[in-house]
């Protein structure tokens, strides 16, 4: 079934006047659609790692701290203690398991005594 209709309309991606046969028609051409979906896939993709650059990688380690609050604590958690050692997360969590630190578990949080850190650092 075809359309008399005739409507005026201009491409989204190359800005050419063209005659479309339905309201929603929004491309000049195949090929034009085509390249505007690439283009608009490759802005996503640019912005995506324009955005993880600004963020920080979760297994960076943080040098610029504030050690006097976890200095004063006797019961550390396992980002406390990952700070005060300069080391990552998993790294003390594989320590734990491999018996290098003792912690003691409440609920689904590790605490790590303060003495344990000391003895392992002296």
């Amino acid at each position: 079934m075809s359309s008399n209709i005739r409507i005026s309309k201009t491409c989204e991606y190359c800005k050419n006047e063209f005659e479309a046969q339905t309201i929603t028609t929004r491309y000049c051409s195949h090929k034009c659609n085509s390249r505007h979906y690439k283009q608009i896939q490759r802005n996503k993709k640019i912005h995506t790692a324009v955005v993880k650059e600004t963020l920080q990688p979760k297994g960076r380690l943080i040098t610029n701290i504030d050690y006097t609050s976890i200095q004063t604590k006797e019961n550390l958690t396992i980002n406390e203690a990952c700070l005060l050692l300069n080391i990552t997360h998993v790294t003390l969590r594989r320590w734990i398991k491999d018996k290098v630190i003792t912690s003691s578990k409440v609920g689904k949080k590790h605490l790590i005594k303060r003495s344990n850190l000391d003895r392992l650092i002296a």
